[in-house]
């Protein structure tokens, strides 16, 4: 097992890198407001090793969204640690409390089948013990003043990947969560998930027009001011191609299934063709969902946009692009 140690930002900001970044901001009284817990127990436990061989107790966790590689160590983390307690947006909340949920709308709203429940997709439910902010603003990307352990924390809405997922601000640090990507992250994925695809667009336009000295996503490396606009840019880049290739695919009519096929054909190609260490994507069961559900999304928004439509035909639900005759 790796020895992991918390990487200083600020005076009273740090992190512990890793597939998931994991944030901590130090208050006044030597406690630790830890944001985010990353897949599991494991990495929870290491996570507080290295919280307490900071010197700091852990008295609070803000879970930024309810995905599981993000909410994994909560469990561990509530159990072992006294007195600690939990703050989570409210629509993210309900997930996190019930993370069934999770799989649940991977597998077309029904019972998740048993390859999806994994803890890659489901982690053990935890009561959240303070809700941070109203669901509408936080879709509105709006941000506010939070009150948590005697200290005061800008959150910010950073809607798209979840639905209403936060970001925290304090002494000039954006923990970002999946609010973007580390450019090393979008090279390997290619095609990142999102739950809406106009929200997440709007989430890349307000993190540029910010103005912190440092930027932690979730996945990738911490990014300086700098940096950021380019990392930005290259997270709209990625999501406006994937939109591009989900639309190429509709060229035909088809149905979910059908759409996501040639969208991994095209992707696969593309790897193909530029010999990159791009991973391809949906070789398990999970990772199909992941992508699916991506594809989908993309899907909505062309929808929304007026590009294409679903139509009832043949009995069965079939994207189009809009005006064609099936």
């Amino acid at each position: 097992m790796p020895i992991m140690t918390l990487t200083q930002i600020t005076e009273h900001t740090y992190y512990m890198p890793g597939a998931n970044n994991l944030g901590v901001i130090a208050t006044s009284n030597g406690g630790a407001i830890a944001i985010d817990t990353g897949l599991d127990k494991d990495t929870a436990r290491r996570f507080r090793k290295a919280i307490d061989e900071a010197g700091l107790t852990l008295r609070a966790i803000i879970s930024t969204h309810h995905h599981a590689d993000h909410i994994g160590g909560n469990d561990y983390l509530l159990r072992n640690v006294p007195d600690v307690r939990l703050h989570a947006p409210p629509l993210e909340a309900t997930f996190i409390e019930y993370p069934l949920l999770e799989p649940t709308y991977l597998n077309y709203g029904a019972s998740p089948i048993k390859p999806l429940r994994t803890r890659w997709l489901m982690a053990k439910g935890t009561p959240v013990n303070q809700i941070i902010g109203e669901t509408e603003a936080i879709i509105a990307g709006q941000s506010f003043a939070y009150e948590i352990e005697g200290m005061t924390l800008e959150i910010i809405g950073l809607p798209g990947h979840s639905r209403a997922q936060i970001g925290v601000v304090y002494e000039g640090v954006c923990f970002a969560a999946d609010g973007f990507f580390g450019e090393s992250i979008i090279s390997k994925h290619g095609i990142l998930y999102a739950h809406d695809i106009a929200l997440q667009l709007a989430t890349f336009d307000r993190l540029m027009q910010r103005s912190e000295a440092w930027y932690l996503p979730g996945h990738g490396d911490l990014t300086p001011t700098s940096a950021i606009q380019a990392v930005l840019a290259a997270n709209r880049v990625a999501a406006e191609h994937a939109t591009a290739l989900v639309l190429a695919a509709v060229a035909q009519p088809g149905d979910t299934t059908a759409i996501t096929a040639r969208v991994l054909q095209a992707f696969e190609q593309e790897i193909a063709a530029t010999a990159g260490e791009t991973s391809l994507p949906a070789q398990t069961i999970p990772q199909y969902a992941i992508f699916a559900s991506a594809v989908v999304a993309h899907l909505s928004y062309l929808e929304q946009q007026g590009v294409v439509e679903v139509v009832l035909a043949e009995r069965q639900l079939l994207w189009q692009r809009t005006g064609a005759t099936v």
